[in-house]
């Protein structure tokens, strides 16, 4: 087929460095894409089928342009995110062959599937030959994997693929994404192989109890909001709460001081790494120590990464098993050889730009 009929969109994975979990709370994150993909490969046909196939899964779908397409489980995002554009009124004049894969970790916590719903936005847009502007596609990305299923996530997944670089947003206020221009390098990933039971279960759990939170505290704190409500002030009027719901509502107030203070770090003309590494390792207590999010095998690996010479590790995503993030300038390659030795999957990454389209084949 000519060359013209053809094409491909990769949509990177992420790492949330500051903020986990605070989006859906409406509070500050920073996170930054990295260079590991979802990639669609697209080739037009000249009927009304779209056939889908999952190279590394070993799956295939298939189905029609003419209508609404059914959901053959939780969570069948492709299918999603072409709902979600023919609701719009963007949808193909023609059926096409879509190739998906890529070498983002599954349910790892690196947002394989925001990327897989950034990319197959962004895919069927251009075969319904629309220009799609970059937040339109993380809005409709998020639709479909969060608004559409009914799920508790939030949308800085969807924001940091679209967007890509290091991206700063604050969900208390107007969603704007502000790119912080500055570099991050000596970046880690770990894999433990450790599969998460229940992304999505463990999501609602955070944000409901935190949310029980901030009700009780509204009883008590005249004009409380989680954005402007002192650390001090929640401590004091948390005191009688239940105990996990106690603990929550405190980090995630503590994960929003953190992620100012990073962010003022962070936009310094000349970043001190080490002050950096530090706040990741706040964070990471923040998520092990309060939020119960880590695991044995985690915490092995981030101590071998930090003997080796990473000057700070967190976990990443919704936590209890998945990846960890080394911040290790200088000595990737030894924190590399010493997750290995502790059972891990190690990917030095880098930060990386949005989605790229690509006219042929690569």
């Amino acid at each position: 087929m000519n060359a013209r009929h053809c094409f491909q969109v990769k949509a990177p994975g992420r790492v949330f460095l500051f903020g986990e979990h605070s989006d859906y709370l409406g509070l500050e994150v920073i996170s930054a894409a990295i260079n590991r993909y979802i990639t669609i490969r697209v080739t037009k046909r000249n009927d009304q089928q779209m056939i889908v196939n999952y190279l590394d899964l070993g799956e295939k779908d298939d189905f029609t342009l003419d209508k609404e397409v059914p959901y053959r489980h939780k969570r069948d995002y492709l299918r999603s995110a072409f709902n979600i554009l023919r609701r719009k009124g963007i949808q193909p004049a023609r059926g096409a062959n879509l190739e998906v894969t890529g070498d983002i970790p599954i349910a790892a916590g690196l947002s394989s599937s925001s990327a897989l719903s950034v990319a197959t936005v962004i895919a069927f847009a251009k075969l319904a030959n629309c220009q799609l502007t970059t937040e339109e596609i993380a809005q409709f990305a998020f639709e479909a994997e969060v608004c559409e299923f009914n799920e508790s996530g939030g949308m800085m997944d969807h924001i940091a693929s679209a967007y890509g670089g290091i991206v700063h947003v604050d969900f208390g206020q107007t969603v704007k994404p502000n790119h912080i221009e500055t570099t991050l390098e000596g970046l880690v990933i770990g894999d433990s192989l450790e599969k998460k039971e229940d992304t999505v279960g463990d999501l609602k759990m955070i944000r409901e109890t935190v949310e029980k939170g901030y009700q009780l505290l509204n009883r008590k704190i005249d004009e409380f909001d989680p954005n402007t409500t002192s650390l001090e002030l929640v401590i004091q009027y948390s005191q009688d709460f239940p105990e996990h719901c106690k603990r929550m509502t405190r980090a995630t107030i503590r994960n929003r001081d953190l992620t100012r203070k990073a962010l003022k770090i962070l936009t310094k003309e000349l970043p001190n790494p080490a002050i950096i590494g530090k706040l990741i390792d706040e964070e990471h207590k923040l998520l092990r120590d309060e939020l119960r999010r880590s695991t044995k095998k985690i915490e092995r690996m981030i101590e071998a990464a930090k003997e080796a010479g990473a000057i700070g590790c967190k976990i990443n995503g919704s936590g209890g098993g998945g990846t960890i993030l080394a911040y290790a300038p200088h000595y990737e390659q030894e924190v590399t050889e010493a997750l290995k030795k502790v059972g891990g999957v190690p990917y030095q990454v880098e930060i990386a730009n949005g989605p790229v389209v690509n006219t042929r084949r690569e």
